[in-house]
């Protein structure tokens, strides 16, 4: 992709605005590492497009900077810093074009083209989540994903209602859930299905948060509210998107979970049963199984034990 020098230093500005303010603290200053080879802003940026229109990228990139750098107030300065940022992306500097592209938002709000700077952060951040390192020697490649999760999260701040932000948010989700911080990723999933429930990634994002929610079931085999919580997530996911392409997994992973939660219930009943002196939490404990169980297969032997202990509770009086 080759960019075509800028021919006016005024960029027509997004409706959209950005979440940042500037600030004074961050903004770049006059500097002896950024000398400008003209004398005003306007010879300046009309001298670093002459060295863009020449295929000059490397010199013209340090041109633009140091405009911004010296006249940060002028009307060219956003322009600049827009040339600049698109650069480094040409260069395949991607992170660093993130940053500048950043500073445009941060600092030159309403001044150049919003939607680009933001479909340029959203594809860097997607180059890093799918990309991997250089594989070195016997050393297999792995991800670098996880330094893309503070760029959708840059991305979702700067502009929550902005058309790619819902998948910005859910990539945050699949990102930690990769981590296998399954927590953080629930309620990144959580919110794609709060703040976009019309988004095609709502969906998407409902049964990741469903799965998550197993993923720690699973790992805490008795532990019963967390078998319950992934149990009512399936079953919310199921019926609000019956004909989405994971609902039949989903309606696997529910029938597996309202069986272990069966067992759960039912295994509790039988402890307190076998335990001595404990015949009253078993006799409550039975018929919590079959106020929550009706038609199990095991709902019979829990109503035998239930008349059993009702009788046995009437011989001790």
């Amino acid at each position: 992709m080759a960019f075509q020098p800028l021919l006016s230093a005024k960029s027509t500005s997004d409706s959209t605005t950005s979440a940042f303010g500037s600030s004074d603290s961050t903004k770049k200053t006059p500097s002896i590492f950024h000398r400008p080879a003209k004398k005003t802003p306007e010879a300046q940026f009309e001298y670093a497009n002459s060295l863009l229109a020449k295929g000059k990228q490397k010199a013209a990139m340090k041109q633009f900077s140091a405009l911004v750098y010296q006249w940060h107030s002028s009307s060219n300065a956003p322009a600049a810093q827009l040339a600049y940022a698109r650069i480094l992306f040409d260069r395949r500097s991607y992170t660093d074009s993130f940053d500048e592209y950043q500073y445009l938002i941060e600092n030159f709000k309403g001044q150049f083209p919003y939607d680009e700077a933001l479909d340029k952060q959203f594809r860097i951040a997607n180059y890093l989540m799918t990309a991997k390192r250089m594989k070195f020697l016997f050393f297999p490649g792995f991800s670098i994903q996880e330094q893309a999760l503070p760029l959708y999260e840059k991305i979702v701040k700067n502009a929550p209602g902005w058309e790619k932000s819902a998948e910005a948010q859910y990539n945050i989700g699949l990102i930690y859930e990769n981590k296998g911080e399954y927590a953080t990723a629930i309620k990144a999933f959580t919110k794609v299905c709060e703040k976009y429930p019309d988004n095609e990634k709502a969906g998407d994002a409902g049964y990741r948060k469903a799965y998550c929610l197993y993923l720690m079931a699973s790992k805490y085999m008795y532990d019963q509210p967390y078998c319950e919580q992934a149990l009512s997530a399936f079953i919310t996911f199921i019926n609000d998107y019956p004909k989405h392409g994971s609902a039949g997994k989903a309606k696997e992973y529910r029938d597996e979970l309202d069986e272990r939660l069966v067992r759960m219930y039912y295994d509790r009943a039988v402890f307190y049963d076998k335990t001595p002196g404990r015949s009253n939490s078993a006799l409550i404990a039975y018929q919590d199984f079959l106020n929550k169980f009706p038609k199990s297969a095991l709902a019979g032997k829990a109503m035998e034990r239930v008349e059993a202990l009702k009788k046995e509770a009437g011989r001790s009086k």
